[in-house]
């Protein structure tokens, strides 16, 4: 009985893996867009590159960046320091911005704005 158990379970295991496809990505000009995280203050950022900036980094003297719905609008939540952000798009001084990581919580408030602040992931083998 045991041994017709461990057949299936291995028949089992075989098909699932045998019938899994390795799918390639889709070029570069049919990847969706990034999901907008909120608007930021662009002078709070920094950009490696100033000709082009695809990316920014938060760049704050303060305990993060507050990250806000619309432009000058109330702060819905805060990121620290260091934190990669993709430029979407920008609007007089307040740049339209997705989160180049996967943010998670610090379980920390923004002192100044009484929001969550967040971070990237970093995962520590």
């Amino acid at each position: 009985m045991i041994k017709m158990l461990l057949a299936g379970i291995a028949v089992f295991a075989f098909a699932g893996t045998a019938s899994a496809q390795v799918e390639e990505p889709p070029p570069e000009g049919l990847r969706p867009a990034p999901l907008p995280l909120g608007w930021v203050y662009t002078q709070y950022t920094s950009c490696p590159n100033p000709q082009n900036c695809p990316v920014v980094f938060v760049s704050v003297g303060a305990d993060g960046l507050n990250v806000r719905a619309v432009p000058d609008g109330p702060p819905i939540m805060s990121l620290v320091n260091g934190t990669p952000l993709t430029v979407l798009t920008r609007q007089g001084s307040w740049t339209l911005v997705a989160p180049a990581c996967d943010l998670t919580p610090t379980w920390a408030w923004s002192w100044t704005a009484g929001v969550p602040l967040n971070r990237c992931y970093v995962w520590y083998p």
